[in-house]
């Protein structure tokens, strides 16, 4: 029973931790507040403020995204990095009737990453981030900044997919009705999927609602951008990048493994074997040492010994070495009594060493003890 309770409670702290992680934010959308920034526009009237995201495939970054009720009528455009960071922008091309305005900075940004755009379709019920400078947190802080650190999130869902008449004499947008909070200043940011892609742009909310937001569809923005020859990075082509990183790093891995064995192989010495294939050691193998064993009936002088009844086997009858270098045997008669002989009756000269190579046999005496040399890799 205790054990039983033990489980439970490792268990119960697990789903307790699964849970804990599933309500924090991914970090793929705390990322993309690297891509975030915010906007100063400014006229006649004074400043207003809205935010942006970077769009490229490759940093630095030269554009950045908006809404265009952000910067219409504008008079200077800013992109405001930090407090003592301020780069100019002009406005790339401009599409009112659908709120959207791409931006060109006179310098390219260096600490900005391109967002990750994916212009699918998103379902209803997809969980979303509206990330940017909302004028309430400003205000909450008292200080307007462009830190990373300062990028709100909030989360939501995408309630609907709607068609909506954004100015009259212009077609409809599409865009995502979702429940995320926009406050003022969130205008021209971007609304992420779980993971940190770009599926939206946030723009408006529903006058005296609550929870009825608009993010314009990321599809009304790449059409832009392609019109206009300007490169982004998406989702598919992250992927691709992904696939090939993956594939290039596994076919690293097995040239490196390859190599390894290759030289493990090349480095590894080749073992010198004595089968027995008749008599004591029948079914038995012996390795031998790179100085050599004698084989005999002594056991003083001998490191293989056969029964000291072998009468055709003298006290010490042979000596065997082996030639890693060569890959060779070299038998050696020790002047026995009743000789060595190869498997072809051949006797061997006393005390004159013979050149064996691996799958030679030999025998003392007679056949009923018959040995045969090989080589292990």
């Amino acid at each position: 029973m205790k054990r039983i309770g033990v489980i439970f409670c490792v268990l119960g702290l697990l789903l307790f931790q699964m849970m804990c992680y599933a309500a924090e934010t991914p970090s793929a959308v705390l990322d993309v507040r690297k891509s975030v920034v915010r906007v100063i526009a400014e006229d006649s009237f004074g400043q207003r403020m809205g935010s942006g995201f970077a769009v490229g495939t490759s940093q630095p970054v030269q554009y950045i995204v908006t809404n265009n009720h952000v910067i219409d009528g504008a008079t200077k455009i800013s992109i405001l990095l930090s407090r003592d960071n301020i780069i100019e922008a002009y406005v790339q091309t401009s599409l009112p009737g659908s709120d959207l305005a791409v931006l060109r900075v006179a310098t390219p940004l260096h600490n900005v990453k391109p967002a990750v755009i994916n212009d699918k379709t998103a379902k209803e019920g997809t969980a979303g981030y509206a990330l940017g400078y909302p004028a309430a947190s400003s205000a909450l802080s008292q200080q307007i900044t462009g830190n990373t650190e300062d990028v709100t999130i909030t989360d939501g869902i995408v309630s609907a997919l709607q068609s909506v008449p954004y100015l009259s004499g212009f077609q409809p947008v599409n865009a995502y009705q979702v429940n995320v909070d926009l406050n003022s200043g969130n205008s021209g940011g971007p609304f992420v999927n779980s993971k940190g892609e770009v599926i939206g742009i946030c723009s408006w909310g529903a006058v005296d609602a609550q929870g009825i937001n608009a993010a314009i569809r990321v599809s009304e923005l790449t059409n832009v951008l392609s019109q206009n020859g300007i490169p982004y990075l998406t989702a598919s082509n992250l992927n691709m990048v992904r696939i090939i990183l993956i594939a290039a790093i596994v076919l690293v891995i097995l040239a490196l493994v390859f190599l390894i064995i290759m030289l493990i192989k090349r480095n590894k010495k080749a073992k010198g074997v004595l089968y027995g294939i008749n008599g004591e050691f029948a079914g038995e193998r012996f390795y031998i040492p790179d100085e050599g064993v004698n084989i005999g009936r002594d056991a003083a002088m001998c490191q293989i010994v056969l029964p000291v009844d072998s009468a055709k086997v003298s006290r010490s009858h042979c000596n065997l070495r082996y030639d890693s270098h060569n890959k060779t045997f070299i038998l050696t008669d020790l002047a026995s009594a009743n000789g060595t002989y190869l498997l072809n009756g051949i006797r061997l000269e006393p005390k004159k060493p013979a050149i064996l190579s691996g799958g030679t046999k030999f025998y003392l005496g007679d056949e009923t003890t018959t040995f045969r040399v090989g080589i292990e890799e």
